[in-house]
């Protein structure tokens, strides 16, 4: 497998005569032997070598300079399974499904003590995600949400596979296709209609209806993709994160369904695969495995020259000089986008 980055960085894993190259406005090759994954913060990486993670970035004074460096988790609890990055702290959840935090900038662990309290008469329930934003969430394999330590109350027939986090506000999706939200509405980002909070998890009627299957948030916007490859948008806009031609609106507080324009501006029929968002822009992955973005793009997180790109209002086909039927996967998380790759050895 391998691994190409691009946007914003803060880590000696690219440098320039010597000098760590802040902005990779290219996809660029993660030099990592045998990494398998990685999770993108801010001022830091960690990535992935199977069960083994490492952490490289501008945590300490001198973190910069420093190689990847393995977190070595204490008590011999077993492995790192799942990980949710935050500006403070790493929460890991273990092979023996242990919870532990790693704080970034004291290098210390605390167990996390266990919050999740089932029912004798239901199997065994242990987390499958965990996300940090303004809050740490958990998603276990039961379809319960937790924001650690607390129990995100919902009826029993509502289970949920997946969520995703911005600043300050969450969103769910449940298994039957509908998609909740709770958190700040500010921005428009709870997708309600207006700019209120919402403390509790509340339905989004203006996706009821429609079988989403995927879903995103990172800052104050959201992305979802239905059963039919429809992709829909909504929240913060002042960057052109949802791909809808602003005007005067900073603001959009309802999905809204996004339609792909070709270069003559003419709508083309084309199926959202997996749509990704970064603090200050989207990007989406269609069934053909082609890119295309919107948003930001100060840190070359759209993988697109600075001098060409400088931020998009519209989706746009990115240009991607990698091998399409090699893409496995990619992800957008703070202001970088990872893209993976199968490497087909070549048979002599």
């Amino acid at each position: 497998m391998a691994l190409y980055y691009a946007g914003f960085n803060a880590s000696p894993l690219f440098t320039e005569k010597e000098d760590i190259v802040i902005a990779l406005d290219q996809f660029t090759k993660v030099p990592f032997s045998g990494v398998t994954n990685m999770e993108i913060s801010w001022n830091y990486f960690l990535l992935w070598r199977d069960l083994e993670l490492y952490i490289v970035g501008k945590v300490g004074s001198d973190d910069d300079k420093k190689p990847p460096e393995l977190l070595k988790i204490p008590e011999s609890s077993g492995r790192c399974k799942i990980v949710g990055t935050g500006k403070e702290s790493i929460i890991i959840s273990t092979t023996n499904n242990e919870i532990w935090q790693y704080r970034l900038y004291e290098k210390s662990w605390k167990k996390v003590p266990n919050f999740i309290n089932a029912s004798k008469e239901l199997e065994e329930e242990y987390p499958i995600k965990i996300s940090q934003g303004g809050c740490t969430v958990i998603l276990t394999n039961l379809g319960r949400i937790f924001n650690i330590p607390i129990l995100v109350e919902m009826p029993k027939r509502i289970k949920f596979v997946d969520f995703s986090c911005g600043f300050d506000h969450t969103i769910m999706l449940a298994a039957n296709g509908d998609v909740y939200s709770m958190g700040m509405g500010t921005r428009g980002q709870l997708g309600h209609g207006d700019l209120e909070d919402c403390d509790e998890p509340q339905l989004i009627e203006a996706l009821a209806g429609l079988n989403v299957v995927q879903v995103s948030a990172a800052g104050w916007h959201n992305a979802v993709v239905t059963d039919q490859g429809d992709l829909y948008t909504w929240g913060w806009n002042v960057n052109g994160e949802l791909g809808i031609p602003k005007g005067d609106t900073k603001v959009v507080a309802i999905p809204t369904v996004i339609n792909f324009t070709n270069d003559k501006e003419e709508c083309i029929d084309i199926n959202v695969k997996k749509v990704q968002c970064g603090n200050t822009f989207t990007i989406c992955m269609m069934d053909d495995k082609s890119f295309w973005g919107c948003g930001s793009n100060k840190y070359g997180q759209l993988g697109q020259s600075r001098q060409k790109v400088t931020s998009s209002t519209i989706f746009f086909k990115l240009d991607v000089p990698l091998d399409r039927k090699n893409i496995i996967d990619f992800k957008c998380e703070e202001w970088g986008t990872m893209i993976s790759t199968e490497v087909i050895s070549s048979v002599s």
